[in-house]
């Protein structure tokens, strides 16, 4: 068998894919061989005798100017003051870093139907009402006898409303 590889069709090859962004890039490997960045270049000792005799200059008013315009908090102050001008730079929330200018959209929910508002009403506020004439010894016990039936109705009614079948129509409610 021999070291090359017969080149696949397949475009899960993983091996050919990366064979061929290698090729645009301009590097030939040998098989076996792995990739490997260039070696970074040595960095020039200031205090080294053998040193250029130039110094650099002051950095010019265009490299200044883009300076300022890639990072405006390293700019000059602005003349309202360090903290709170118009040119300070302002500090974003955490929906603004994680989200950007992303909206979430206003979802659209069916109105509810009266007797469903009824039924949901006879829940809530009968445990609310059987809840209170627990804790107040005030209250007379048949007020708490009305409060747990009207939440029993409730949840009866809400239950008879609920859909008895599964719904299968193909939408398992992803969206992309």
């Amino acid at each position: 068998m021999s070291g090359e590889r017969p080149h696949s069709p397949d475009p899960r090859d993983v091996d050919a894919e990366f064979a061929r962004m290698l090729e645009g890039e301009g590097v030939s490997l040998q098989p076996g061989e792995a990739p490997r960045e260039p070696a970074a270049p040595e960095p020039m000792d200031p205090w080294a005798e053998d040193s250029p005799e130039e110094e650099p200059g002051p950095p010019s008013a265009e490299s200044i100017a883009r300076a300022r315009a890639a990072h405006p908090s390293a700019g000059a102050p602005s003349s309202a003051g360090a903290r709170g001008g118009a040119d300070a730079p302002r500090e974003l929330d955490d929906d603004e870093v994680l989200y950007g200018d992303f909206e979430q959209p206003d979802p659209d929910l069916p109105t509810p139907s009266d007797a469903a508002i009824w039924a949901w009403t006879a829940l809530l506020g009968g445990f609310a009402l059987l809840l209170v004439v627990a804790v107040t010894p005030a209250l007379p016990g048949p007020l708490g006898w009305l409060g747990g039936l009207s939440a029993l109705g409730g949840l009866v009614a809400l239950l008879l409303r609920a859909p008895r079948g599964r719904r299968d129509d193909g939408d398992t409610g992803a969206q992309v």
